[in-house]
């Protein structure tokens, strides 16, 4: 795809791997929509783009909210324009263990993490069908194929996004229109640090939000994007590992979840 003036659209744009694709998009000359609940990194991000010649504006919506998210895509093209690709990468994290999860944040995560995108991928998918075009890109997470102790609910929402994101894939495809799922591991950015619950600090390999950002926009680039985008790609070697030998990778993890939560 041509990104030069193509109109990109991205949710939790903000902060971290929102932050960085928009500003890696901006450089291939594409025009930003960005979607946030947190206002002054909304209009610092997207002051940055306007300063940087891009053309650029910012939406101040809660994604947790249904009444914010309905009619949010046509709203956009309204304003803006033909939305040529659609980026899902807003997300609420949560380090808490099963028993210690409260009901109403569980469903809080769900509002976001996976409501919100699925709805926002029917309403893209309703005006890019009838187009015969477009791309659809949703930020999972390597948690959501195999689950992590400490983050339950968190990787419950991702594994929810794997599988919606299989499934349209494949209902998209007629169209003309692909979706791409991209499976970071853990990325240093403050998501981290506004981790709810107990203080989560992920171990091991930590890509950063500018790697992340780079693989979404070269598979956007791409006239045949693939269907899964590992930025971290000995990554496969895990999923790889864990279909030859069930079990390893539950070893592995709790193991790791053992040093870093009981042995203090």
């Amino acid at each position: 795809m041509e990104l030069k003036n193509a109109l990109i659209m991205i949710t939790g744009a903000s902060a971290g791997i929102g932050e960085a694709t928009s500003l890696a998009f901006a450089q291939r000359g594409a025009k930003i929509a960005l979607v946030s609940n947190q206002k002054t990194d909304l209009d610092r991000v997207t002051s940055t783009l306007v300063a940087l010649g891009t053309e650029a504006q910012g939406y101040f919506v809660d994604l947790s909210k249904r009444e914010e998210v309905e009619g949010l895509f046509d709203r956009i093209e309204r304003e803006m324009g033909e939305i040529s690709v659609l980026v899902n990468n807003a997300g609420i994290g949560l380090g808490e263990s099963v028993l210690n999860t409260e009901e109403s944040k569980l469903r809080l995560l769900f509002e976001v993490n996976f409501f919100a995108l699925a709805s926002l991928c029917k309403q893209a998918l309703s005006k890019m069908s009838r187009r015969g075009r477009g791309h659809l890109i949703n930020i999972s997470s390597a948690a959501g194929q195999f689950g992590a102790p400490g983050i339950s609910a968190y990787s419950a929402t991702k594994g929810a996004c794997h599988s919606f994101t299989q499934s349209l894939r494949m209902e998209a495809r007629p169209y003309g229109v692909f979706v791409t799922e991209v499976l970071p591991i853990s990325v240093k950015t403050k998501f981290f640090d506004s981790v709810e619950g107990e203080k989560y600090n992920p171990s091991g390999v930590v890509l950063t939000a500018e790697k992340v950002a780079e693989s979404i926009v070269k598979c956007a680039a791409s006239r045949r994007p693939h269907a899964e985008v590992l930025p971290f790609r000995p990554i496969r070697f895990a999923f790889l590992a864990e279909t030859a030998f069930p079990g390893i990778l539950d070893h592995i993890l709790y193991n790791n979840f053992k040093k870093t939560h009981h042995d203090k």
